[in-house]
């Protein structure tokens, strides 16, 4: 279990998940990225000054993800592009698309449509786990160049960098 998640959370995402998976046509358990790291890396400082990101001008921007529930995001590149009340990304190997509601810090992401293409089991697992991560996030906040999506007990979810 990772920490800061109850075990009820984790029955949450294991019911959410497992039947995605079978719709999917994805055979066994995804496997989380095998980076060997323990602890979440941060994204490297940048020079350029960029303007504070808002609600407003979360609205019309475009990131990366660099970690995932604590684990760096190696894998694959999972992105998030917001416009308006919609997003859309790739989340590593499938590309995905739905609604966003944007209140001051509350971020919540509607029932997002995929592509359904087989992706390799590292990128599979990175895949679901940030999809799993969009759909448990509540809020955000800004931490210097990283913009954060954190779930409903303000626990982090994941770090994205602009793109």
């Amino acid at each position: 279990m990772i920490s800061g998640y109850s075990e009820s959370a984790w029955k949450r995402i294991t019911a959410i998940v497992a039947p995605a998976l079978v719709i999917a046509g994805c055979a066994g358990t995804p496997e989380a990225p095998a980076t060997g790291e323990t602890q979440p890396q941060q994204a490297p400082a940048t020079t350029n000054k960029e303007p504070p990101v808002t609600a407003k001008t979360l609205t019309d921007s475009s990131w990366l993800a660099i970690n995932i529930l604590g684990k760096l995001a190696s894998a694959a590149q999972s992105t998030l592009s917001l416009v308006a009340d919609e997003v859309s990304g790739n989340a590593g190997c499938n590309d995905f698309r739905g609604n966003v509601e944007i209140e001051g810090k509350r971020l919540r992401f509607g029932a997002l449509a995929t592509t359904r293409k087989m992706c390799a089991p590292p990128v599979n697992g990175q895949e679901t786990v940030f999809l799993e991560a969009l759909s448990l996030t509540h809020s955000w906040q800004r931490t210097g160049d990283t913009l954060q999506l954190l779930d409903e007990s303000g626990a982090l979810l994941v770090d994205l960098q602009p793109r």
